[in-house]
């Protein structure tokens, strides 16, 4: 995003795989090197109209407070913003075709802005652009079992690094998934992760 300019940057990974939190930080170090930073989280927004209007607004300094696209893209060609897009996802959005469009439009349009969007799948048009172009990047998130046992390590379970580490495992090292089930182990179990893996073997 800083070095090679790209102007369009998707997160992609499973429900609470830490998305979220990798754009918060993103926003954190590089919010710098832009004019303004925008954040909206798609499901909480009304309708698509009103993200865009909300966001030429802010891109104008409120000098100009309507739907257009490309009234959008010309203060993103004189201004340098970071906008981020939290949960695109086909299911929390009506509009999330008009979403993908402007993706499109943000990444085939030079300006010197950028566009970060967080979803569970990448669509199709982003791994199409990613091969034709360098302003598009992707960047697909994994669970880490270091975080995941990081995790469990942070409350007092009982159980050995192995049962730790089996219960990583079980959950895909989802860091959302992982803190539900140590909350289980710690209410259910009275802390003991032994006792969790040995019931769940019997169902």
């Amino acid at each position: 995003m800083i070095q090679d300019s790209c102007r369009l940057v998707g997160l992609f990974g499973i429900s609470g795989i830490g998305k979220t939190a990798l754009a918060t930080q993103l926003a954190k170090q590089i919010g710098g090197e832009f004019d303004c930073v925008f954040w909206r989280s798609v499901p909480t927004v009304p309708s698509f109209e009103s993200m865009i209007t909300d966001l030429l607004s802010f891109v104008s300094n409120h000098k100009e407070s309507k739907s257009d696209i490309n009234r959008v893209i010309h203060y993103l060609r004189t201004r340098r913003c970071l906008i981020i897009l939290d949960n695109l996802d086909p299911a929390s959005d009506i509009n999330y075709i008009k979403y993908t469009q402007l993706t499109q439009i943000i990444a085939e349009t030079h300006h010197q802005s950028c566009l970060i969007f967080t979803s569970q799948s990448k669509p199709a048009e982003v791994g199409f652009m990613e091969k034709w172009t360098l302003s598009v990047r992707s960047l697909g998130l994994l669970g880490s079992s270091e975080i995941a046992f990081s995790l469990i390590q942070s409350k007092q379970l009982l159980g050995t690094d192995e049962q730790k580490y089996e219960l990583c495992y079980l959950y895909g090292n989802n860091p959302l998934k992982i803190k539900v089930v140590v909350s289980t182990i710690i209410d259910l179990f009275d802390g003991d992760i032994g006792k969790f893996l040995e019931e769940k073997s019997t169902r």
